[in-house]
């Protein structure tokens, strides 16, 4: 895989290499076309005039064939190079009826997926072919996060559109554990300091971090008293913030966690994931493809069929950002897990949830001791 990507960004930069030649040849060929036909308008041409401005086509011509056949040349090989990496019959893994009775449910992921990422224009044209519905209350709310993340992103780095939206949505983001008003006063608190504003940034601070100095409270706010302390101590390097302990804290990589953050919870109280289904399903199945014709040759080859229906047949890494956890019942009580009722792991390495440990902790079974200690109901002996 690593060589294809070398390989690659070697083809782009022959490409552009590629292109500005034709072009410079398309340039002299145009300039010498241009000088013959001023020539004729003024009546001073002759014959050799014509003559040169046609070797000049002639040559660019030769030129840019000739640079092309490079190309394709080029192209072709790294085509061979890509097949014989991903050197695998897709026929195995293929099943045209997967989303036979799923086209609108599909859809309509695109076209979410399309909203998500900000083009409103893709977005009104699939709709419009696919004969859906477009939601312009949802639309209208991807308009106003994608105005204000380019606020932030932009040069200026505009704070004002984010902060309040996140004060206005306060009770519902720290219900949801969610610290984004804090993130972006520490933003601003940062830009004022870095825009040589001490004063104005200490008046900021007294207005905007008490609020969240106190202690944790019970509705999932964590106190920030340790983060403000620490930013606090910013004012002693004021003048010299690049060689200051603080420096990390202006990386212009904090807009884009800011903007990030912020898409993050704007989804978050719509009811959306972080990130598009549709393309962290696009993502998973690109990993798991090669592992997957891979085992599905191996079975061929043997003539094994994989009889689980929905799974499968060996386990597929993914990073962190792309596992997601199911729903968890409790084998003892058969109840799912909760926040309330969250899965304890006993020493042993079983799982059951909180309110089934807990009843076998106080002894409430038939014939148990109240005492404390129990017997795990799945180990043997």
């Amino acid at each position: 895989m690593d060589s294809l990507v070398r390989d690659c960004s070697k083809l782009a930069k022959h490409q552009a290499a590629s292109a500005q030649k034709t072009q410079a040849a398309l340039d002299a060929a145009i300039e010498q076309l241009e000088a013959a036909r001023r020539a004729l308008a003024s009546g001073a041409a002759q014959g050799s005039e014509v003559q040169r401005a046609k070797a000049q086509v002639d040559r660019m011509q030769a030129q840019v064939a000739e640079h092309a056949k490079e190309l394709y040349t080029n192209v072709a090989k790294y085509g061979k190079h890509v097949e014989k990496v991903f050197k695998m019959d897709l026929g195995v893994v293929a099943d045209s009826q997967a989303f036979a009775d799923k086209r609108d449910v599909l859809a309509q992921a695109v076209l979410l997926h399309f909203l998500r990422e900000g083009d409103f224009e893709a977005a009104a044209g699939f709709a419009r072919e696919a004969r859906l519905a477009l939601p312009q209350d949802t639309q209208a709310q991807f308009e106003e996060m994608y105005r204000t993340v380019s606020a932030v992103r932009a040069p200026a780095h505009d704070l004002t559109a984010a902060l309040v939206w996140a004060v206005s949505h306060r009770d519902a983001l720290e219900a949801q554990g969610i610290m984004l008003e804090f993130a972006l006063h520490r933003l601003r608190f940062l830009q004022l300091v870095e825009q040589g504003c001490a004063p104005e940034a200490l008046a900021y601070a007294r207005e905007w971090f008490p609020r969240f100095g106190g202690a944790a409270r019970p509705d999932a706010v964590p106190s920030q008293l340790d983060e403000i302390e620490h930013l606090m101590g910013i004012f002693i390097y004021a003048r010299r913030l690049s060689s200051s302990p603080y420096a990390a804290l202006f990386s212009e990589r904090r807009w884009e966690d800011g903007a990030h953050l912020f898409a993050s919870a704007f989804c978050t109280l719509l009811g959306l994931s972080a990130s598009s289904p549709l393309s962290v399903t696009v993502g998973a199945g690109a990993r798991a493809l090669p592992i997957v014709c891979k085992v599905s040759g191996l079975l061929r080859d043997k003539k094994v069929e994989w009889s689980q229906q929905n799974e499968l047949a060996v386990e597929v890494p993914l990073p962190d950002d792309m596992r997601f956890h199911s729903v968890f019942a409790c084998p003892v009580s058969k109840e799912q897990a909760s926040a309330d009722n969250p899965p304890m792991m006993m020493p042993c390495g079983h799982v059951v949830c909180k309110a089934s440990l807990d009843k076998l902790a106080r002894g409430v079974r038939p014939g148990a001791i109240a005492s404390g200690r129990f017997k795990c109901p799945y180990c043997p002996g």
